[in-house]
């Protein structure tokens, strides 16, 4: 009996304070609130950088009738993508049809910058209402570089531009401002939401 009564006593498991139970629970609670806070704290630093503009998106606007931007000579060549580049000065140093790369155009940015680069004339000044319902009049951008990309939803070309015109951004947002015309706009061939559906990436909201 004395050795069964014994070895019923050291199988038995060892009885864990309540008080230990209670801290460890109250530990968990804890780190999954700071878990918690962490994951909310990153959001919200996420959604400020959306709505100060830090996500690398520029202004889209619509073509039209009344400013018909992309039917000027100065600023269209007949195609599109068509990219314009306006210096500091309000004069167009740079317009061409086609796919640059971000290579292309800080080649370009850089000639303004050095005093280098073409004058093609003075910039006619426009205003259009941007998708995220600013007012873009460009006499407003003086003092820095404006790109204009003429460009359109139904145009395969336009898409393969805006990864350029987002790497671009990426690197100069300090010194250059980015508009994108949907120059079909003019004709009522394509609407904000087409081009929201279609560029929502790069729009600015």
């Amino acid at each position: 009996m004395a050795r069964k009564r014994a070895s019923e006593k050291k199988s038995k498991s060892p009885i864990i304070p309540r008080s230990t139970i209670y801290y460890t629970i109250i530990g968990l609670i804890i780190i999954v609130v700071i878990i918690l806070l962490a994951i909310f704290v990153i959001n919200m630093q996420e959604n400020s950088n959306i709505d100060s503009g830090q996500t690398d998106k520029w202004l889209f606007a619509m073509d039209t009738a009344e400013e018909a931007v992309g039917s000027k000579t100065e600023y269209s060549t007949g195609y599109i993508p068509t990219l314009v580049i306006i210096g500091p000065s309000g004069n167009i140093a740079y317009k061409n049809y086609g796919v640059h790369s971000k290579e292309d155009l800080l080649e370009y940015i850089e000639s303004i910058e050095e005093g280098t680069a073409d004058n093609l004339g003075a910039a006619p000044d426009f205003t259009l209402e941007t998708i995220n319902d600013e007012t873009f009049t460009l006499s407003d951008c003086k003092g820095k570089t404006v790109v204009l990309d003429l460009m359109a939803v139904r145009c395969p070309p336009c898409k393969t531009q805006m990864p350029e015109l987002q790497a671009l951004n990426q690197e100069k947002s300090d010194s250059i401002v980015i508009l994108s015309i949907d120059v079909d706009g003019a004709y009522g061939h394509e609407s904000e939401r087409d081009v929201i559906s279609t560029f929502s990436k790069y729009v600015k909201r």
